[in-house]
């Protein structure tokens, strides 16, 4: 079936409505729906998006339940049916991989490495151990859906990065997820994901340049690969996607953030969504899609 989904990641805290329905409104007017990925306890998040000057603040983690108008705005938009939450991991803070060596994502520590000019790397949230997921997975789903009055479905992983473990975290707690990560077979192992992994294999051969578009299912969850809508995206890429998508009657999940959507790539995402519908793909929430 033919259904276009919006994923729209790292709602928290630290938002503000007016963000949202200025982006929004236009489309919620349409009655187009949009999948919002929510962080329970987001930490400050300073120059998201820019790996060259991007820092957390571990300090400032906040319960999104302290920011009354955000809940307010977003339970109104849930009961007006254009909003769904899914849940987008616990604090969304990064480590930095140095070496063998982890640190936290902190000005300091950046400046530290960077004086010692040892590289690094930044590591997603759900690169780490199942016990402490498990627990972080649960207790962040629980209270988004108590603060939120819903049944959260869906599990989006922070910075697209998830080990084995994190899904089997994810999976245990009964969420499906947004995004199929990595290249080599890091699920559970049953026959339904391994029939899973060698049809990916088969499709990557036959097109090398499109990302594998089916719903997969390995048993405890599904996954749907959602396709990044940045200012870096390659569109000639991200059309030939859309055309596989609507020839062979198959869904299109886009992910983006709120706040890199504005000027002209905020206008392009309205043309574009626009577009989608207008071939014939129905707007519904990820939920729906995976069910």
């Amino acid at each position: 079936m033919k259904y276009l989904v919006i994923r729209d990641d790292d709602l928290s805290y630290w938002t503000k409505p007016e963000k949202i329905e200025k982006i929004y409104s236009p489309l919620f007017k349409k009655g187009i729906k949009i999948s919002f990925a929510v962080i329970p306890y987001a930490v400050k998040m300073y120059n998201p998006g820019d790996f060259d000057s991007m820092y957390q603040d571990v300090d400032t983690a906040k319960p999104i339940g302290e920011n009354r108008e955000i809940v307010e705005y977003m339970r109104e938009k849930i009961k007006e049916g254009v909003a769904e939450i899914m849940l987008h991991g616990y604090n969304h803070l990064y480590s930095l991989k140095a070496g063998d060596k982890l640190y936290v994502a902190t000005k300091y520590n950046i400046e530290y490495l960077k004086s010692k000019g040892e590289p690094f790397s930044f590591v997603g949230e759900y690169m780490d151990k199942y016990e402490k997921l498990y627990f972080k997975t649960g207790e962040g789903k629980r209270y988004l859906e108590d603060i939120f009055g819903v049944k959260i479905k869906n599990f989006v992983p922070p910075s697209n990065q998830i080990g084995v473990e994190g899904v089997r975290a994810v999976a245990e707690n009964g969420l499906n997820i947004s995004g199929i990560a990595g290249k080599k077979y890091d699920r559970e192992l049953n026959l339904k994901g391994l029939e899973s992994y060698v049809k990916r294999i088969i499709f990557k051969f036959k097109h090398p340049n499109l990302t594998y578009p089916y719903i997969v299912d390995y048993g405890s969850h599904k996954e749907l690969a959602g396709y990044a809508f940045t200012p870096s995206t390659d569109w000639e890429r991200y059309e030939n996607q859309l055309s596989f998508c609507d020839q062979n009657n198959l869904p299109f999940q886009i992910a983006t953030h709120y706040w890199e959507l504005e000027g002209e790539l905020l206008q392009k995402y309205y043309d574009f969504i626009e577009k989608v519908l207008s071939k014939g793909f129905k707007s519904a929430f990820l939920k729906e899609v995976l069910a």
